[in-house]
């Protein structure tokens, strides 16, 4: 009986140690998994801590690339291949030679620009190519980088992304000359930017015959936006490039309220214009006056219809507005005639008065008159401003500055006559933006569009 107690009692035993085995092999198992899968969530949270960092790297690259381009001066207002390479020479300017590129420099290779590697810090970098992928549309394209350990060790990650900015200004601003009708340039007339070649490029949205020219030299593009419009230059030598079928402009409107209320003397028919100095007038409709050798100074606020002619020197230190004629007005009831020297002065060069305190405001423009023709018949010297007209004939000049640019709204166009004018130069430094007085324009910038924000 003792016996069969004994044996029971080892199998019992025996039972027991391997159930106590199976109990160790199981946590055993359970502690192997338990320390695998915590391995596995450590190496998770560091991939995705690391991807966190690239990206935090790619939106720090991508915050200071749109700083840049939205604020380093490049017009809204230009197009295309012009808004490219002004991007690209500015971004060169302002990049090269500083410490963020660490002796790298700025490419371009006239269809991208390449932005190579910053360093941020920590392992994190990025670099950025630029592309305008549109006529009005610069597209951003930023690469974050997150290094860790060295040589055969060493991993890298990646993010991208990519968000476009947009030209909105009216691209009309970014020519030298903007003409609805055609262009004629004359004979022995170099057309030049002071400060950018581009600045003297020329755009005429007529067809036919749009740009014609017989020798001399273009600093800037020469566009129509006519695919079969005819552009004959002679001998004209053309350093931009010439284009055929651009994107046709809308001219901007005029916005007269600014001048309007500023124009505060009558001059009617009654009025001696024969000599004398004139302050902030507005010409009643139908005077046609014939001016003198005259001072102007400020707002010459002009009714229409008027045929305004300056027989001799005048002194202009100011801006002309104009009303638009009533319909069916011919052009030579609307008309403003200079027989001899002229120069325009701008308004910031007007006596520092109360009469003129509103209108020193206003620089930037020199003629707002986009229902008037305007004709020069002799020598003039400078224009401080825009001109904005439906028509401009100009003959037997020798040179000229022009601050600003010329609009024409009129299908007649533009024509510099008889060797007019042996040399134009286009300065636009000393205005900045869009000049005053033009509807829904402000300040030409570069708009990011936070619809066109990816992730890649």
């Amino acid at each position: 009986m003792s016996t069969l107690r004994t044996r029971r009692g080892q199998r019992q035993s025996a039972v027991a140690s391997i159930l106590a085995l199976l109990l160790i092999c199981v946590c055993s198992a359970l502690a192997v998994a338990f320390f695998a899968s915590t391995g596995m969530n450590l190496v998770k949270a560091s991939n995705s801590s690391s991807a966190f960092e690239a990206r935090l790297a790619a939106e720090s690259g991508l915050s200071f690339l749109v700083r840049e381009v939205t604020t380093c001066g490049v017009s809204g207002c230009l197009r295309g291949q012009a808004l490219l390479n002004a991007l690209a020479a500015q971004i060169k300017a302002d990049l090269n030679g500083k410490p963020n590129l660490a002796g790298k420099t700025v490419g371009y290779d006239g269809a991208t620009i390449t932005i190579p590697e910053i360093v941020i810090d920590d392992g994190k970098s990025f670099s950025a190519l630029i592309t305008v992928p549109a006529y009005d549309v610069i597209k951003l394209h930023v690469t974050g980088c997150l290094t860790r350990g060295v040589g055969p060790n060493q991993t890298t990650l990646q993010r991208q992304l990519t968000i476009n900015v947009d030209a909105t200004g009216n691209p009309a601003f970014s020519y030298g000359v903007c003409s609805k009708g055609p262009i004629a340039i004359g004979m022995n007339m170099d057309l030049f930017g002071a400060v950018h070649p581009l600045d003297a490029s020329l755009y005429s949205g007529a067809s036919g015959l749009a740009i014609a020219g017989g020798s001399g030299y273009i600093s800037g593009d020469v566009s129509v936006s006519d695919p079969n419009a005819i552009i004959s230059l002679g001998s004209t030598r053309v350093d931009g490039t010439v284009r055929y079928g651009v994107p046709p402009i809308t001219m901007p409107q005029v916005d007269r309220s600014l001048y309007k209320p500023l124009a505060t003397r009558l001059v009617d028919s009654n009025t001696n214009t024969s000599s004398g100095t004139f302050k902030n007038i507005r010409i009643k409709a139908n005077t046609n006056p014939v001016f003198g050798s005259v001072t102007i100074q400020g707002v010459m606020y002009v009714e229409a219809p008027n045929n305004i002619q300056f027989t001799n020197n005048v002194n202009f230190t100011g801006v002309i507005v104009a009303d638009d004629p009533p319909a069916g007005s011919p052009d030579s009831a609307n008309y403003i005639y200079f027989k001899n020297n002229v120069s325009f002065h701008g308004v910031e060069e007007l006596p520092d008065t109360p009469e003129f305190a509103q209108v020193r405001k206003l620089a930037g423009s020199s003629v707002l008159a986009p229902g008037f023709t305007m004709e020069f018949n002799n020598n003039f010297g400078s224009i401080d401003g825009l001109l904005a007209l439906k028509g401009l004939i100009a003959k037997n000049n020798e040179s000229a500055t022009l601050y600003g640019s010329i609009l024409i709204y009129g299908d007649e166009g533009l024509s510099f006559k008889n060797n007019s004018i042996i040399n134009i130069t286009i300065d636009t430094s000393k205005y900045s933006g869009v000049a005053p007085g033009f509807q829904g324009y402000g300040q030409p910038t570069l708009t990011v569009d936070p619809k066109s924000y990816t992730e890649l």
